[in-house]
């Protein structure tokens, strides 16, 4: 599997393995995850990883998008079977069934792709996404970016980690949140040994990163539960840059004795930048 399909740098975080087309706009690909470790019930980080890598090997390989256009992600919502676990130790093996509704081109390369997918494994459907992918050529995206389309890698405040326990990660790089010394307000991080998220420098926070600081910021407003989501529904509205605080705040709703919804806002220099809902259990 080319990592460049997915835009990654490091090979061992490529998790497809191959794909095939199987209709018109229907697609069937694999997906290997490492070992699991750690204690929850499966790594929310591998399940969004699986979908965007299904999401960029169809396009790139299916819809010829160019690979030098950036992508953007206006949604991506998933939702995971509650009773879903994977074992310490065990490394599955997952079908990813994917469906493009419509598309829009521009010549003969997509430039938008609504993507629906379906996630089993061992023929049981455990996951499903919907989400929105889009591209953008480099002098659009220059445009777009104007002198934020550079960024000194690296080179900006990192403040000190929220105990990695409370929001159910084990190491303090993978930690997206630092406290503010108020309830359920915490600001992001962006750490680059973190390369669950920042495998290669890019311009501006990953989306797959503000979706993880969702989830953190989830599992911090439940301690000393362990907050398992099924649901996480979320859009983007602007960039979030490295360079720039970012506020992430949460509103826990409990909707029964074992159902949380938080609600996730992210907001840098007073606009909002991507809203996160998330649904699950408290374990």
């Amino acid at each position: 599997m080319p990592k460049e399909l997915v835009h990654l740098r490091d090979p061992e975080r490529v998790l497809i393995t191959d794909w095939g087309r199987s209709g018109a706009d229907t697609f069937s690909l694999r997906a290997q995850w490492p070992a699991h470790t750690g204690s929850w019930p499966y790594d929310p980080r591998l399940l969004t990883q699986t979908i965007r890598q299904s999401g960029l090997t169809v396009a790139h390989a299916e819809y010829q998008v160019p690979l030098t256009h950036q992508t953007t992600l206006r949604e991506f919502h998933y939702t995971v079977d509650p009773d879903f676990r994977v074992q310490p130790g065990e490394a599955p093996l997952f079908e990813v069934e994917v469906s493009v509704p419509r598309h829009g081109k521009t010549g003969r390369a997509a430039r938008s792709l609504p993507m629906d997918m379906r996630i089993f494994r061992e023929g049981v459907l455990v996951a499903g996404s919907r989400s929105d992918f889009g591209w953008v050529s480099p002098p659009a995206y220059r445009r777009l970016r104007g002198d934020r389309v550079t960024v000194d890698w690296g080179n900006w405040p990192l403040p000190a980690p929220l105990d990695p326990v409370s929001v159910g990660r084990a190491a303090a790089s993978d930690v997206v949140l630092c406290p503010t010394g108020e309830p359920l307000r915490w600001l992001l991080r962006s750490d680059i040994a973190n390369t669950h998220l920042l495998d290669h420098p890019v311009d501006h926070v990953p989306g797959l990163g503000l979706i993880e600081a969702a989830v953190q910021a989830a599992q911090a407003a439940v301690r000393p539960g362990v907050f398992h989501p099924t649901a996480v529904d979320t859009e983007f509205e602007r960039y979030v840059e490295f360079d720039l605080a970012c506020l992430v705040e949460a509103e826990p709703l409990f909707k029964g004795p074992d159902t949380l919804v938080v609600r996730i806002t992210g907001t840098q220099s007073g606009l909002t930048a991507f809203r996160s809902e998330l649904t699950g259990t408290i374990l």
